[in-house]
């Protein structure tokens, strides 16, 4: 095992703040979905397409900054990726109809998953192991902060604003990383980087999916992001339209919500001293399949607004255990190949997003079945991946 560098405090926030553009990029301004149908002249469906049209670039702009940052450094790929997510920002601020809203959207995404997919990278830069999954769950401390907040601010912004001025704010939040880019010291030298040129930076994906345990993990990430994402594009629908809460009350929901996942992190970092990494992945994929099912119960039979605030809390915690515990194992052997195997990894989960949001929204914005039909599928087949392709190896 690699030996652990020390890790300033700097490093910390920077990585947390360059991973949270997805829970910004989507949570901020979630409160103004049910409105921006009206407004743009189109579905809800189509609305809730401009998240995952966004992680859909999120997705594949992975796949090719994590050859980047390994043929070429972590730091200009940064700087690069920043400014042309400052752009792509205040793109989606002026688009004029929802056709262009979903250009700017994937542009935001594809840009902004730079900092994503490098932010990872560095860590493997910086530890692995155990310490690599205590870093992750650092970050997800972090990175978690932005979900609690940006709903609340975004609910807040409605009041006096339009959905328009949200990404302007995106767009000052995406200039901060571009200072910090240029601030970051490179954490990958020259000596260690990979050589051939970026051809063979992606030749490398072919090596890591033909190892079962990886593609085992890179389709858990997948299916149990997936379930995640349902969620995000669908709860603003279930509280506002199903359980009559305002923009602010639904943000308010949603941080507690978020709440939970700060708080599974901590528990699961300190959990993998006692336990095994595998250990803690399954608990939580199990828990995440428990708790969509009771959801998808609870808006087929009309359970109560308490009783379903209680069973997503604690299905959509998840998320940071899993996210952690999975990505840590499966980098475990691959740090001479850290970019590579983050951008796979950070593919599967953002691409899930593109194909879940517009089934979420499928059977109209009065109604969270398809959001739990979506859940419940997504986190059956991560447990199938990893009993079948993990669990043994």
């Amino acid at each position: 095992m690699e030996s652990t560098k020390k890790i300033s405090l700097f490093i910390v926030v920077f990585l947390g703040l360059l991973t949270a553009i997805t829970p910004l990029g989507t949570d901020l301004y979630l409160p103004a979905l049910p409105i921006m149908p009206h407004e743009l002249n189109t579905n809800a469906s189509l609305i809730q397409m401009t998240i995952g049209i966004m992680t859909f670039g999120i997705a594949i702009g992975q796949l090719v900054g994590g050859p980047l940052s390994d043929s070429f450094g972590r730091r200009k790929p940064l700087i690069i990726g920043n400014i042309l997510c400052v752009i792509s920002s205040i793109l989606c601020s002026i688009a004029p109809n929802i056709e262009v809203l979903l250009v700017a959207r994937f542009l935001q995404g594809l840009t902004g998953s730079i900092g994503v997919v490098i932010a990872k990278a560095i860590s493997r830069d910086f530890a692995s192991g155990k310490e690599l999954m205590r870093l992750m769950s650092l970050l997800m401390l972090v990175n978690g902060l932005a979900p609690v907040i940006a709903p609340l601010i975004g609910g807040q912004l409605l009041l006096f604003s339009t959905w328009r001025f949200i990404f302007i704010i995106l767009a000052g939040f995406s200039a901060v990383l571009l200072i910090g880019s240029f601030i970051f010291t490179e954490s990958l030298p020259p000596e260690k980087r990979i050589s051939g040129g970026i051809s063979i930076s992606f030749k490398n994906y072919g090596t890591l999916l033909k190892d079962k345990s990886f593609l085992g993990q890179s389709l858990v990430q997948l299916f149990a992001f997936g379930g995640f994402f349902a969620y995000i594009s669908g709860s603003s629908f279930v509280y506002q339209n199903i359980f009559n809460l305002s923009a602010q009350e639904f943000s308010y929901m949603f941080g507690i919500n978020s709440c939970g996942i700060i708080l599974a992190s901590v528990l699961s970092a300190k959990a993998s001293n006692v336990v095994t990494m595998k250990t803690i992945l399954n608990t939580s994929l199990w828990q995440l399949t428990i708790g969509s099912t009771l959801f998808l119960c609870a808006m087929y039979f009309n359970w109560s607004f308490i009783v379903t605030s209680i069973i997503l809390f604690f299905t959509i915690c998840t998320v940071s255990v899993f996210g952690s515990a999975g990505f840590s194992m499966a980098m475990a052997k691959y740090g001479h190949q850290a970019g590579s195997a983050s951008a796979i990894l950070g593919f599967a989960g953002m691409f899930s997003a593109s194909f879940v949001s517009p089934l979420v929204g499928i059977g109209g914005s009065h109604t969270g079945v398809p959001m739990g039909i979506v859940m419940v599928a997504c986190a059956a087949l991560a447990l199938v991946c990893f009993y079948t392709m993990i669990k043994e190896n």
